[in-house]
């Protein structure tokens, strides 16, 4: 038989009421998590979330939300989270769990301003969700205050996987009614925090069985990092969700770790949306993931694709994930730390090599400072540029001067991946009117857009 159309989390309630009526006192699914899943019912998922599915309905139960403090001994501060318990939360039920992480320049707040709560709620009331915890924590993993370029934070985001594991963990499974196998536990985020779920899930598939990244960041291991350990894990995992924007312009890190995948004969799914990177993408990703979570293997069909990409170049630049830019879209143009900006450099005084282009020079990024030390022979410049909150100077590559034109580009390695950049620029007197941008819209070999740097 065949069951359609019923209300799971109705059933469960009859459920209870009809063994306690017939005196039977040891209800077996009382201390576990129940997922609101007949043996023979398939899910299938649709390939986009319906509208108003992030809308809050005043006529179903609501989870509750809670700021929590916890003491990081990796970090050496104390350190906030904010926690999700679902309707009707039991403390003598265990919960499945779901970490989920924000992009850079967000924090713990992040997904609940873009109304991931809500989405829970809507899809546990509909019996489509398991009710589970999810813990959204703090990306950034440092003791040092926010920069105004938060593209210079990007290293501190790998340093949330002891956090998480030797940290929060532990304090979530102290403090809340939580299922700890790797069975019911999952790991995703959206850009720095979908690099952050792809690399720390795939880094600990003996603690996590659901893995994904939403329009993953260029923090995303390579996939001949990642490939590897999927296939050396003693442990299957039972999700690994890959979702991303048919637009975004960081898509070319989750595209090759797809692509690899399927090389590799690895299960995964490959969800592309149509869109850039935005909200609404991730949203739509956490509609359709959470559906999929902590059920019985084979009984929710993924969704197909609406989106279409062939591993081409998406053109122009995108930030990566800071919440609020753009409106819809989150475009990376302007200063602030993205990848696309102008600046104004003025020349330092009292430099004796100042002439012309030549010389030393600063622009201001916020409360950062890129340093450029410019020689000029003929049409020719060489020199470094330096991010004073970036480790090294760099050497200028293919510098040319025109008139009062200049152009030069380089290579930034960030987090093990090489990404070309090119400046240009107009010399006025003393200063320096100059354009950073993303070298033909993306790296040699298709790799994502690059982080700010310098």
């Amino acid at each position: 038989m065949r069951f359609k159309n019923i209300d799971f989390g109705k059933a469960r309630l009859f459920a209870i009421v009809l063994v306690t009526a017939i005196g039977i006192t040891q209800i077996p699914f009382a201390n576990a998590y129940f997922a609101p899943m007949m043996p023979d019912t398939t899910l299938v998922l649709p390939n986009h979330a319906p509208e108003g599915f992030t809308q809050v309905r005043p006529d179903i139960p609501h989870g509750k939300l809670e700021t929590i403090t916890y003491n990081s001994k990796s970090i050496g501060v104390d350190r906030k989270a904010v926690v999700y318990t679902p309707p009707n939360y039991d403390p003598n039920q265990k919960y499945p769990v779901l970490y989920l992480m924000h992009g850079i320049g967000g924090n713990e707040n992040n997904w609940t301003s873009f109304g991931a709560n809500t989405i829970l709620d809507n899809l546990i009331a509909d019996g489509k969700a398991v009710p589970m915890i999810i813990v959204m924590p703090n990306g950034r993993a440092t003791a040092e205050p926010p920069s105004n370029n938060v593209m210079a934070d990007f290293n501190y985001y790998a340093d949330l996987e002891p956090d998480l594991l030797n940290d929060l963990m532990p304090y979530i499974e102290s403090h809340y009614s939580v299922a700890t196998d790797r069975k019911h536990q999952a790991l995703n985020g959206f850009s720095m925090g979908g690099g952050q779920g792809l690399n720390f899930g795939i880094n600990n598939i003996e603690k996590f069985a659901y893995v994904g990244g939403f329009s993953a960041a260029p923090n995303l291991q390579r996939p001949n990092v990642l490939v590897p350990k999927i296939q050396q894990a003693k442990d299957k995992l039972s999700l690994l969700w890959i979702g991303c924007g048919d637009k975004d312009n960081l898509i070319t890190g989750s595209w090759n770790l797809h692509q690899a995948l399927d090389e590799a004969k690895i299960d995964h799914v490959w969800y592309l949306d149509s869109g850039v990177h935005e909200v609404p993408v991730w949203n739509n990703n956490l509609y359709l993931f959470a559906q999929m979570l902590f059920k019985p293997e084979g009984s929710v069909t993924p969704p197909s694709s609406i989106g279409e990409y062939d591993g081409s170049s998406t053109g122009g630049m995108m930030g990566m994930g800071m919440p609020g830019q753009g409106g819809r879209g989150m475009t990376g143009a302007g200063g602030g730390g993205n990848v696309n900006a102008e600046y104004t450099a003025k020349r330092v005084s009292g430099d004796a090599s100042s002439k012309g282009a030549a010389g030393k020079w600063v622009a201001k990024d916020g409360d950062n400072e890129i340093k450029l030390d410019l020689k000029v022979e003929g049409s020719k410049l060489t020199g470094t540029i330096e991010n004073t909150q970036m480790p090294g100077a760099i050497e200028i590559k293919d510098g040319k001067i025109e008139g009062n034109n200049i152009s030069f580009g380089y290579v930034r390695n960030v987090s093990g991946q090489d990404f070309n950049m090119s400046w240009t620029g107009t010399l006025s007197g003393d200063e320096l009117k100059l354009k950073r941008e993303l070298a033909g819209g993306g790296m040699g070999g298709g790799r994502g857009a690059a982080p700010a740097g310098n």
